[in-house]
């Protein structure tokens, strides 16, 4: 097993041992070995033929002949030695169905395939359509739709002359939705690469139900509302909705943390009520909750709105400015645009996938495969999804601009503990959760043993990363600008099981996370910079710094415990949070009752975890206790929260000079020489130069974090 490999996997070893884990770091940065010498080069280019003989001067024109010729010539033993590359020239290549590789294209170490851009080149595959032969809206019934305001400005685009046939009716979800939490084919609009929203109802903010307009039938966590989907309103803007054929209201019916689109079936002006279709939110509708309309025409008001008659394939547009001198794309592949499955030893490099209606790429049940300096962009679901399989690598790539998240990686065994080896390295993943607002982050894990390291994650209406199970390494990443939207989250989220054990965040910076302003109305709960939620135990939080990540009417701390024991937070840096750890401690009744069958889970080996987790054995004890260690607080309105009796203290730093930094106004919290109180207290340097995106063979411009900003105006 090389040396790339080998890393990714020692992630569990590694977190065998906290006091090592701490005093001596490993070499962070994962190598990328170089690939034997290709036996077979072939060249793929957008002015190719698939008729030609795919040598440099007689390109293929698409990945499909490429990939089956390198089938023919495996078959034919000229793949014995070296494998084969794909040279991928620049141009945009239109996709009109994914590319898929399968087990008859399962390569060797010995033999690997390589799909790569040309030197310098940017190929990009599309799975959107460039629109053009916008003319003034002269339908009467549409013009009659459109807000009088709009009228004159408003343009549209019959799709049809474009190749793209009538849709059917349009599918949204939500992590809550009767439809399913999954990725739906969402056409979007692009306007110079920005998308456009559906034309809504208000631009800006959210309304409020008025009322349910049944009886309440069901309460949970203390609200009360109904099942059924009949809600009351009070704006009389409503009514206007009842002649749209495909209305949604977008909203978070029942929890701030559970959204889902609601499909209108009926509006009752009379009774100012609204009927939803069926299948209903999961959680029910209540007063007060929070939504807003989408996808409708007669809303159509405000620069930059659109909307799509799918039934007869017409789009119409406000334009934000001229149609004719902008580039305007519409998403439409309802399915990946790359598929592999059973796939190993296969990697792509410096490839662009955009402007499709689902998620961009899918993996499943592959071995040793590598993403690397490669761009997904302007998709409806998630960028790379990794269901299964070993030691997938997703390196030094973009991924930005996405209806749902960013990566998935699903793999390990929980029952064995034996560890995916998934990594994600050196990527900047921002602006996601366009569509789907919840629980769609930079980087969902499950399973066991991956590792998320060195990455730049931003402006995320939910958390960054979501993580679940068991030893999961999470380090050197820097997370800003997210929770822009959902409640009662942490820019790192884990939930819900005792037994998710092994799991480390070290050397991570978390900042202006969450309404950390405190402007404008607080969500009931709060966002944190890490949530260890509903009963997650014994974790590891070390080296990392919290900056302003504290809001929520809960008082949310930089990290937030609810209900969980056994971690141990250690040698961080809370800065300018409202509080630096808060708690919601349970104690034993709802601890006992929650976890009294947490070893007899068919998910694990009781055995095999009882040896591993030691602590496990103790679960009734000391139940609520955690431990806080050797942490600087700075300028936080508290240190501890809601602080059960039973945790422990030692040595911590509160209240320094502003002297202990070397720049905080700025962001740069390197301890500076003139303050040896850290250092007499035990308190290890953090390596602020290691955290977040580096230069490599792939990254060439590193963007501007706060951190390397805050180093370059103040060292």
């Amino acid at each position: 097993m090389n040396a790339f490999f080998r890393l990714s996997l020692s992630c569990a070893a590694l977190l065998a041992g906290w006091a090592s884990f701490a005093a001596q770091p490993p070499e962070s940065r994962t190598p990328v070995p170089a690939l034997p010498k290709p036996s077979v080069t072939l060249h793929v280019a957008a002015d190719g033929a698939d008729a030609n003989s795919g040598a440099a001067d007689a390109p293929f024109a698409t990945l499909e002949r490429a990939r089956d010729e390198i089938r023919a010539r495996r078959a034919a033993g000229a793949l014995a030695s070296g494998g084969a590359e794909v040279v991928v020239h620049g141009g945009l290549y239109p996709v009109r169905g994914a590319f898929t590789l399968g087990a008859e294209d399962t390569a060797t170490e010995a033999a690997p395939v390589l799909y790569r851009a040309a030197d310098g080149a940017a190929p990009v595959f599309s799975g959107g359509v460039r629109l053009s032969g916008f003319t003034p809206v002269a339908d009467p019934e549409a013009l009659a739709r459109i807000p009088e305001e709009a009228r004159a400005l408003a343009v549209q685009c019959d799709l049809k002359p474009l190749g793209v046939a009538p849709m059917p009716p349009l599918v949204l979800g939500g992590v809550g939705s009767g439809n399913g939490f999954v990725s739906h084919p969402v056409p979007e609009l692009f306007f110079n690469g920005e998308a456009l929203p559906m034309a809504r109802y208000p631009n800006g903010g959210m309304l409020r139900v008025a009322d349910i307009a049944v009886p309440a039938d069901h309460t949970m966590h203390g609200l009360s509302g109904t099942k059924t989907g009949r809600i009351l309103y009070e704006d009389e803007r409503h009514a206007r909705w009842a002649a749209e054929p495909d209305a949604f209201l977008y909203g978070y019916w029942f929890f701030d943390w559970a959204d889902s689109y609601e499909r209108v079936a009926a509006i009752d002006p009379v009774r100012r009520e609204i009927t939803l279709a069926e299948p209903w939110h999961g959680y029910g509708y209540r007063k007060g909750a929070r939504y807003y309309a989408v996808n409708l025409l007669c809303e159509m008001d405000a620069p930059g709105e659109w909307w799509l008659d799918r039934a007869n394939a017409v789009l119409y547009l406000f334009p934000p400015s001229d149609p004719s001198a902008a580039d305007l794309t519409l998403s439409l592949l309802p399915g990946p645009l790359l598929q592999m499955d059973g796939v190993a030893h296969t990697r792509f490099e410096g490839l662009t996938w955009e402007l499709g209606a689902m998620d961009a790429v899918r993996v499943t049940n592959s071995t040793r495969c590598l993403f690397a300096g490669c761009t997904v962009r302007h998709c409806g679901g998630d960028g790379v999804v990794v269901r299964g399989g070993a030691e997938i690598g997703v390196v030094s790539c973009d991924i930005y601009s996405m209806g749902r998240g960013g990566v998935v990686l699903n793999g390990g065994d929980r029952k064995t503990l034996e560890p995916s080896g998934h990594f994600l390295e050196n990527c900047h993943i921002h602006h996601l959760s366009r569509l789907d607002h919840t629980y769609t982050p930079a980087a969902l894990v499950n399973g066991a043993g991956t590792r998320i390291a060195h990455n730049l994650m931003h402006h995320i209406n939910s958390s960054a990363m979501r993580v679940n199970g068991n030893n999961h390494t999470v380090e050197y990443n820097e997370v800003h600008d997210v929770l822009l939207e959902s409640d009662d989250q942490g820019g790192a989220d884990m939930w819900g099981d005792p037994t998710y054990r092994g799991n480390a965040y070290r050397f991570n910076y978390w900042h202006h996370i969450g309404n950390w302003r405190r402007t404008g109305e607080d969500l009931d709960c709060g966002q944190a910079g890490i949530r260890l939620d509903d009963a997650i135990s014994g974790v590891l939080i070390y080296g990392n710094i919290f900056y302003r990540c504290s809001a929520g009417r809960h008082g949310f701390g930089g990290v937030q415990i609810h209900g969980g024991k056994d971690n141990l937070i250690e040698n961080n840096i809370f800065a300018d949070c409202e509080q630096a750890v808060s708690f919601s401690p349970w104690g034993e009744k709802r601890w006992r009752e929650f976890t009294a069958k947490a070893l007899e889970s068919p998910n694990i080996d009781p055995a095999l975890y009882l040896e591993r987790y030691p602590d496990l054995a103790r679960m009734d004890e000391n139940v609520d206790g955690n431990t806080l260690r050797r942490n600087i607080v700075w300028k936080c309105g508290k240190f501890l929260h809601h602080n059960p009796k039973n945790t422990a203290l030692e040595d911590n730093i509160l209240d320094p000079p502003d002297t202990v930094f070397a720049g905080p106004g700025a962001g740069d919290f390197t301890l500076s020489p003139e303050s040896p109180e850290p250092a007499a207290a035990g308190f290890q340097p953090i390596p602020l130069g290691m955290i977040g995106l580096h230069a490599d063979a792939y990254r060439k411009n590193v963007p501007e974090g706060q951190i390397r900003a805050a180093r370059s105006r103040v060292n």
